[in-house]
């Protein structure tokens, strides 16, 4: 009972806090895309009352005086607004603390000068600032601009609360759980923290979907109301002014803050954290949990000992891991990386497009080397070629260094080790420039027998042999080290035997050497997969996966997806895919391995 209810508990907790998160950066980012609406509205009526000021011959001053009084009246005195003139290069009026105008502007304010420049006749900017939101709209006279007003909206034009409702509900559920947790068996109540968190998740999104209509169209009306008290006023100021105004009131942007808030989306980041919640409820109500508090009581100084390993790995490996795979659930991009994580939220939208893309091109038309399938396919040859010459050139140098009383083997094993002795970075920018079209040593050498030279990054086979070559130049020491170690290691005698027998050398070798080299290769070989797998250097240093992207392999076509394209959430997805892959192969790692170590047994 009493670990049943930790799970509740602790599940419970999870999807709740989570969910107060996500309804405060849902309702933090509906404000500030109704201060944004607040704030082109009445830039844009102070624009209007402007530009018909100076063309009726009013002075800077007048104007920067009807502005502010358009703010009195209109209770918006908590905004900043100033009045620049572009031919003057002059801050004509301003309400801000301590800024004299009006007054030249200074170096320090060219932005502001450049802004004006920037600005459409017709049109206006709006950005986020830590204060609300800052607005620009430009004065124009006879068609041109003379200037702008830019305003910053600090006032707040509140809305309903998104988060009270869940607070009520989610204490209501607790109370229920804890009830009904009384009134069942254990076994079945060890479920409760697995089904309750989904539960919760699902009944608060359904909840939130509801309150979100409702709140936002009240938003809208105490929005639509202040964009009508500034209106009024800027109209009353322009009579008292002596001035006509015509045309209908500044049109507030209510698409901006009608779809500030995603409601398909928080409800999936909503269903997300229930499936958080349920792992988290499975882990402790099903024994997990206690489990490992009681091997962190009966071993203490082991895990002490591990401490700074396992913080090092979470600080390095898993944190990372972990904010890789919830990126991948968005849409996150260089632009939009400062939104909430509500509005980045597009569920298995980045998943569903890397493995759905199907597009390959051809009928008449490139083919599509950006294709994920392709570039996989890619990856596969990839690693199967660069591991079949590794594994064969390395085993076979082995074989001749392990020839009886062979001269001068210490100098061939110095010799030969050095490709992976020099960091592979080195290496590769050496082979990329011995296959140089032009001036590499490989082409010069083809010439010198009478051969043409190749262009060898202008076609898929030549580019994808520039990077084999270099990288099985890389790894073959690596197998050579390891089979030579097994190959001595290897008993003479049964040699010997084989040989009274009558096997041949291919016998001997087949029946003697491969199964004594087994136990040995077997491991490298599954880490030398790994490694080619994501051999990142080789293939961005030398092909740059040229022509067009077709040798990519999976790992540098994510790097170039996340710092290139700058699509972090898509780069994320498709790392994750990556990682599912590898794990794939990771089974079949576990199960070879435990296979070598029965037969060694």
């Amino acid at each position: 009972m009493k670990r049943n209810l930790s799970a509740v508990f602790f599940a419970l907790l999870v999807v709740i806090s989570g969910a107060l998160f996500f309804l405060q950066q849902a309702a933090q980012h509906r404000d500030q895309a109704a201060a944004g609406a607040i704030a082109l509205a009445t830039a844009s009526d102070l624009a209007n009352l402007g530009s018909k000021g100076l063309e009726a011959g009013l002075s800077e001053q007048v104007v920067g005086t009807m502005m502010a009084d358009v703010l009195k009246r209109s209770g918006r005195e908590g905004d900043r607004f100033r009045l620049v003139l572009r031919n003057t290069k002059q801050l004509s009026a301003s309400n801000w603390p301590g800024d004299a105008a009006p007054r030249p502007l200074e170096i320090s304010e060219k932005p502001l000068f450049d802004l004006i420049l920037g600005l459409p006749v017709a049109g206006a900017k709006l950005d986020p600032t830590a204060e609300g939101a800052r607005a620009a709209e430009p004065l124009v006279v006879a068609g041109q601009r003379v200037g702008m007003v830019e305003i910053i909206h600090t006032s707040q034009v509140a809305g309903p609360p998104l988060i009270s409702l869940l607070q009520w509900g989610a204490i209501g559920m607790g109370v229920l759980a804890i009830l009904g947790l009384a009134l069942v068996p254990p076994k079945l109540g060890a479920w409760a923290g697995v089904v309750l968190p989904l539960g919760v998740a699902f009944v608060v999104g359904h909840l939130t979907g509801a309150n979100l209509a409702s709140t936002a169209q009240v938003l809208l009306d105490n929005l639509n109301t202040t964009a009508r008290a500034v209106d009024e006023a800027m109209r009353a100021v322009a009579v008292s002014n002596g001035l006509a105004l015509t045309g209908d009131a500044a049109r507030l942007d209510t698409a901006r803050v009608a779809g500030a808030v995603d409601g398909a989306a928080l409800n999936t980041s909503l269903l997300f954290l229930g499936g958080l919640g349920a792992i988290i409820g499975a882990f402790i109500s099903f024994g997990a949990a206690s489990s490992t508090w009681r091997a962190l009581k009966e071993n203490p100084t082991a895990y002490v000992y591990v401490a700074p390993a396992l913080i090092g790995m979470l600080a390095l490996a898993f944190f990372p891991f972990l904010y890789g795979f919830v990126l991948s659930f968005t849409d996150t991009t260089l632009l939009n990386q400062g939104a909430s994580w509500s509005d980045r939220w597009v569920g298995l939208a980045n998943y569903a497009s890397i493995l759905g893309d199907f597009n390959f091109g051809g009928a008449g038309a490139a083919v599509n080397y950006q294709n994920f399938y392709w570039t996989l396919g890619v990856t596969i040859v990839w690693t199967v070629s660069n591991v079949v010459l590794g594994v064969a050139i390395g085993l076979g140098m082995a074989l001749l260094l392990n020839i009886k009383g062979l001269r001068g083997v210490a100098i061939y094993r110095t010799l030969l080790i050095l490709p992976w002795a020099i960091p592979n970075y080195i290496t590769a920018l050496t082979w990329k420039g011995m296959f140089h079209p032009q001036f590499g040593a490989i082409n010069q050498a083809i010439q010198a027998f009478g051969g043409q030279p190749v262009q060898w990054f202008d076609a898929v086979g030549p580019s994808f042999v520039t990077g084999l070559a270099t990288n099985v130049w890389l790894s073959f020491p690596f197998m050579m080290v390891v089979a030579l170690g097994a190959l001595q290691a290897v008993d003479e005698d049964m040699y010997e035997a084989a040989r009274i027998d009558g096997a041949s050398p291919w016998q001997q070798f087949w029946l003697i050497t491969l199964p004594s080299l087994r136990p040995a290769l077997l491991p490298a070989i599954i880490v030398s997969v790994v490694w080619t797998f994501n051999m990142f250097n080789v293939i961005y240093l030398v092909s740059a996966g040229q022509p067009s992207g077709a040798n990519e392999i999976l790992v540098t076509r994510a790097y170039r997806i996340a710092f290139e394209e700058y699509r972090y959430g898509y780069a994320a997805a498709y790392s994750v895919v990556i990682f599912l892959i590898l794990m794939i192969y990771g089974v079949f790692q576990i199960r070879a391995t435990s296979a070598t170590e029965a037969n060694n047994k």
